[in-house]
């Protein structure tokens, strides 16, 4: 039995030109970048850059910005929260008792890192005046991994309100599967993973404003993010974006990367299913989100919570989730139950634990057809279709 999988915003399914890419690497290249005048050290350099290229074109980035690689959007934060340096003197540089604010609607990757770094960091529901008072760094979520809503126009909302504020964006569900500008998004930084979009996992990294990236502190030292180092005197470091990179960079992945992000940028602007031409992947995505709601709003018992991009969250009245997602997972149909690593934002819905059913271009009808009619039978199955 053929595996359905509505979990893609956990990770995505992968694209095999991004398979076939890590593995020819290996096969093929297999040395390190930036370390060697030998063909194959240039080659696998020549690949790094060109993939940074890549995510800075996906992005719309111009030349004031930079990528720096790192394991995904987790590290990526966690680089910028724990990196910027303490003190007042300049852009990029904050104190421990500077205000930080990050969105309700935020997944834990986006809470932990500020918290554990800063003493003052506001949760903010309504992104009001209010709440943004003095704020110094403000990180927001571009797409929610609960509702899928794009909060794009919030986000230039808030850059508009404060513009003197470091405004950083948690792009993991954003980044590939809708057309940015981050220009015009007035962001600092934005932090992505590369599985979220079709290509490997261990791959992602921060979107940022080279002058913001000269202000981050190194949190490892090491490889290639040095030039000298001496017996006596202080090393000196490389130029940004070598310096935050010590050590061996996932370089296959990193070729993975490269075309997972030619196919999105293409699919963002048309994408072809049996013939069917959609103005983008997420017309067509959409589309199948539409259906999978509007059977789950039919079903006796289900309450649909929200359905946006490609992201539909229910509950089935009477059923845990978590046994939901067991029901569904014997019928060969993965979901994902539970907190969703955004329990402030459940909890203040008044929602608690959630199904997620998440969906992208790998995914058809038939399939939807498959999980309604499972869905469908869940109460009966579960001794509830009374209650």
């Amino acid at each position: 039995m053929r595996e359905i999988y509505f979990d893609n915003a956990a990770t995505m399914m992968k694209y095999r030109e991004a398979i076939e890419a890590e593995k020819n690497f290996y096969r093929e290249v297999n040395a390190n970048p930036l370390r060697g005048l030998y063909k194959k050290s240039v080659q696998a350099t020549t690949g790094v850059n060109e993939t940074r290229k890549a995510i800075l074109e996906l992005a719309k980035a111009d030349k004031s910005y930079t990528v720096i690689f790192s394991r995904g959007t987790t590290e990526a934060l966690n680089m910028v929260a724990n990196g910027l340096v303490l003190g007042r003197d300049g852009f990029g540089v904050v104190s421990k008792s500077a205000k930080v604010v990050v969105d309700i609607e935020s997944h834990h990757s986006n809470i932990l890192p500020w918290k554990q770094r800063y003493k003052n960091v506001v949760m903010a529901k309504k992104l009001d005046a209010k709440e943004l008072f003095a704020a110094e760094v403000i990180c927001l979520t571009g797409v929610s991994n609960v509702t899928g809503q794009d909060f794009s126009k919030r986000i230039k909302i808030v850059r508009k309100t404060c513009p003197k504020a470091i405004l950083g964006v948690d792009a993991a569900q954003m980044l590939g599967h809708t057309r940015i500008d981050i220009k015009r998004l007035g962001a600092d930084f934005m932090a992505f993973s590369g599985h979220k979009f079709g290509a490997p996992m261990g791959i992602g990294g921060l979107i940022i404003k080279k002058k913001l990236a000269e202000k981050l502190r190194p949190l490892n030292f090491g490889g290639e993010m040095v030039d000298s180092v001496s017996v006596d005197g202080e090393p000196v470091f490389a130029e940004i974006p070598e310096r935050l990179e010590a050590g061996t960079l996932s370089v296959g992945a990193i070729f993975g990367l490269f075309e997972a992000a030619k196919i999105s940028k293409r699919n963002l602007y048309e994408f072809r299913c049996e013939d069917v031409i959609y103005g983008s992947v997420g017309d067509y995505v959409s589309e199948l989100i539409r259906e999978t709601a509007d059977g789950l709003k039919k079903t006796k018992g289900v309450k649909v919570l929200a359905a946006n991009g490609g992201i539909v969250t229910f509950q089935v009245k009477g059923v845990h989730p978590h046994d939901v997602a067991q029901i569904l997972a014997d019928e060969g149909i993965a979901v994902r139950a539970g907190w969703l690593c955004a329990e402030p934002f459940l909890r203040y819905k008044g929602w608690g634990p959630v199904v997620r059913a998440s969906l992208s271009e790998f995914n058809t009808e038939v399939e939807v057809e498959k999980f309604l009619d499972i869905i469908e039978k869940i109460r009966v199955k579960m001794g509830v279709e009374n209650v």
